[in-house]
């Protein structure tokens, strides 16, 4: 049973670790596998734009369902390169 926690605690390690970035009109976010915006790109002419916030919101939500589609990927490969026990 430890084992298996201790792989878990793993697994969740490694897709913590992976990232995601999605470039919409000039604006750049980067998040990781823990759901957590890790950075923000605002270009010059996107600052300028009328639809700043909606931009936004369309680049952070497309990058949130981008990482979480790799880590489904990753976990239905089974290419985790978790250390046997």
């Amino acid at each position: 049973m430890f084992d298996k926690m201790k792989q878990m605690y793993q697994m969740k390690k490694l897709l913590e670790g992976m990232t995601s970035s999605e470039d919409y009109k000039g604006i750049k976010i980067t998040v990781n596998g823990a759901m957590q915006v890790v950075s923000v790109q605002i270009s010059p002419q996107a600052r300028e734009s009328k639809d700043l916030e909606k931009n936004m919101l369309k680049s952070i939500n497309t990058a949130m369902l981008n990482i979480q589609k790799k880590m489904q990927k990753e976990m239905k490969s089974g290419n985790l390169n978790l250390p046997s026990m």
